[in-house]
């Protein structure tokens, strides 16, 4: 009989861990069957030039389109939960640093309000930004190696916008001549 209340004990306290470790300024994940489990979610990012191909190359000061996709995977709806009406966000870095040269978000103001995302199952969004190649100060960004990132905002993000995360896409290198 202790053997079968093993798995529901450890199962028990990772729940507890996980519940400990969030916060309430976090963005929260439910399913829309309104289980508590967390849904998985696919992000991936892309770079693309004015003609919509796909390249990791620029010419500087050329436009980049940057095209993340956030995939639900699950075969149910799943909600996303922000405190504010920031949803996503991208950033550049120089290429293995955590030197952030360019985060889409500086600068803005959003609205202080909560905000959702609903997917039905199996569903994508697209977030898409060209962005200019202007780094955070509105200079033009010196030839190089970089690595961007694209991602639904998570609560640690603004503090560490490299943190793996399943909201985050892995980061894309790319370079500008």
């Amino acid at each position: 009989m202790f053997a079968l209340r093993v798995p529901r004990v450890i199962t028990v306290l990772g729940v507890l861990a996980i519940c400990l470790g969030a916060s309430t300024d976090s963005c929260s994940l439910s399913n829309g069957g309104g289980s508590g489990d967390n849904p998985s979610f696919v992000t991936e990012l892309q770079l693309q030039d004015l003609d919509g191909q796909i390249t990791d190359s620029f010419a500087q000061g050329d436009t980049i389109t940057l095209v993340l996709t956030v995939r639900n995977r699950l075969d149910s709806s799943a909600t996303i939960q922000f405190p504010t009406g920031r949803q996503s966000d991208f950033v550049v870095v120089r290429q293995d640093t955590n030197d952030v040269v360019w985060k889409w978000s500086t600068g803005r103001t959003f609205s202080q309000t909560q905000s959702e995302l609903d997917f039905a199952a199996k569903q994508s969004l697209t977030f898409t930004f060209n962005w200019d190649q202007t780094d955070n100060n509105g200079n033009p960004l010196p030839s190089g190696d970089y690595e961007a990132r694209g991602v639904l905002v998570y609560s640690d993000f603004d503090t560490n916008p490299l943190k793996s995360n399943p909201q985050g896409s892995t980061l894309m290198r790319f370079t500008v001549r």
